[in-house]
């Protein structure tokens, strides 16, 4: 009974929090039936990570793959400006650290992929290739940062399907403003990209925003 107690409880998880957020995220794919993999860009220490792949496990996902995207040096250069709330280097773990994180908490090497670099050099074609056939059904984007959210949604717009869930964890940074941070990124994208359009679906805290993403027809 305590381990159903468990189960419901990582389901019912606050939804305005970021781990309630990939729950959610999670039984809306479960749900819909919507089938592919499980891709993060901005990993830090791996908390949402890592609930990722409590919930895969908690619908027997057996066959996703999690995707992880990061510098492991933090974020990149960043120039002082007084509405500017990053800095260069923050967020830094470093990919030793990181898999030994994921190794403490159960997961296995199989599970998982981890693709190294600053998102304008590792986001690459052979990178492409290696994923050829895949759809995502679940991405959180955790880029805090225009110029890195724009490569990132470049890279994603083949792996984007009818109902993938997208996540982004600092939407309303930079005051909310549209022409900054991520919600500039996305629409920048959504403008040369006709044919898809993003839902919004739920809001969390402390900045995040999560849609639906739907692909036109014709």
């Amino acid at each position: 009974m305590l381990r159903l107690f468990r189960r419901l409880d990582g389901l019912m998880e606050n939804q305005f929090a970021e781990r309630g957020m990939v729950a959610q995220a999670f039984a809306f794919a479960h749900l819909n039936g919507i089938r592919g993999d499980y891709l993060e860009f901005g990993l830090w220490r791996g908390r949402t990570f890592l609930h990722a792949w409590r919930m895969k496990r908690l619908y027997r996902l057996n066959t996703m793959h999690l995707w992880g995207f990061d510098s492991f040096a933090g974020l990149p250069a960043v120039e002082p400006a007084s509405k500017e709330i990053w800095a260069t280097g923050q967020f830094a773990c470093s990919e030793p650290e990181f898999r030994s994180i994921l190794a403490r908490n159960g997961v296995r090497p199989e599970e998982f992929t981890l693709v190294p670099g600053f998102y304008e050099s590792s986001l690459a074609d052979a990178l492409h290739a290696a994923m050829a056939g895949k759809t995502a059904a679940i991405v959180y984007i955790d880029c805090d940062l225009y110029k890195s959210t724009v490569p990132v949604l470049a890279f994603l717009e083949r792996y984007l399907t009818d109902g993938t869930i997208v996540c982004f964890d600092d939407f309303y940074c930079y005051r909310g403003r549209p022409d900054e941070g991520e919600q500039r990124a996305l629409a920048e994208f959504l403008e040369a990209n006709p044919a898809i359009e993003f839902q919004r679906f739920l809001t969390y805290c402390p900045a995040g925003q999560s849609f639906i993403v739907h692909r036109r027809s014709g």
